[in-house]
């Protein structure tokens, strides 16, 4: 835990607050979240999710281990007038056991790939367990099917540090099928990257090729 804390903490924090919002807006676009949506976002950063939703009625609760982050989010949110939100630093597993039933929506934004196999199923049971009946999870991530991340995998370009468990679609719908969530709830979509490799994205439905231009992925995973 302290490795993983210390690559989510100091310097990573400052360059991940130079990131731009609109990658995180476009996501946005793609959920169904209404202005009530009671909404959980588990490994939240410094909070781009909340100031992407913008001002609205729902509540948000976001979570996250890295005390850096969350005073990062804290004061982001403070200075913009963000309402109706709460940062935690606290541990998924722990936190999603306090809130049973909670939320209608939750979202896990670039966390899978920093989480393996072992950790990630029990985190997402946990999640899976905050949701209200019906209620749903987005899970946003790179796909180890892109050609770059293959190019990663094999050594040929380094891979980010903290990217420790970068899956492609199946692999992340068998991870969210053990956690319990129901596979017929499972639907899976492929989207651009948000760099310059977007511009790659209309050859990902050409045959054969367009596997290998499939940069991210963008899961939803109803209970």
């Amino acid at each position: 835990m302290t490795d993983s804390l210390s690559l989510h903490s100091g310097d990573y924090v400052e360059r991940y607050n130079r990131k731009p919002l609109d990658r995180v807006r476009n996501l946005v676009s793609m959920m169904d979240i209404s202005s009530d949506t009671r909404l959980a976002d588990f490994a939240c950063g410094n909070g781009m999710l909340l100031h992407a939703l913008g001002d609205r009625e729902g509540t948000y609760e976001g979570v996250d281990f890295s005390a850096d982050f969350i005073d990062s989010a804290n004061a982001w949110a403070e200075r913009e007038g963000r309402k109706n939100y709460r940062f935690h630093c606290a541990d998924v597993v722990d936190f999603c056991g306090e809130h049973q039933k909670q939320f209608d929506v939750a979202c896990t934004l670039d966390f899978s790939e920093h989480v393996s196999d072992a950790e990630a199923v029990p985190i997402y049971a946990a999640i899976r367990s905050a949701l209200a009946d019906g209620g749903k999870l987005y899970l946003h991530t790179p796909n180890a099917a892109f050609f770059l991340e293959q190019a990663k995998d094999k050594g040929i370009i380094a891979q980010f540090p903290e990217h420790i468990a970068v899956r492609d679609a199946k692999d992340t719908v068998a991870m969210l099928v053990a956690a319990g969530f129901p596979e017929a709830g499972i639907t899976v979509r492929y989207i651009a990257h948000y760099n310059v490799l977007r511009f790659l994205h209309p050859l990902s439905h050409l045959p054969f090729l367009g596997k290998w231009l499939q940069a991210r992925l963008l899961i939803e995973a109803k209970v």
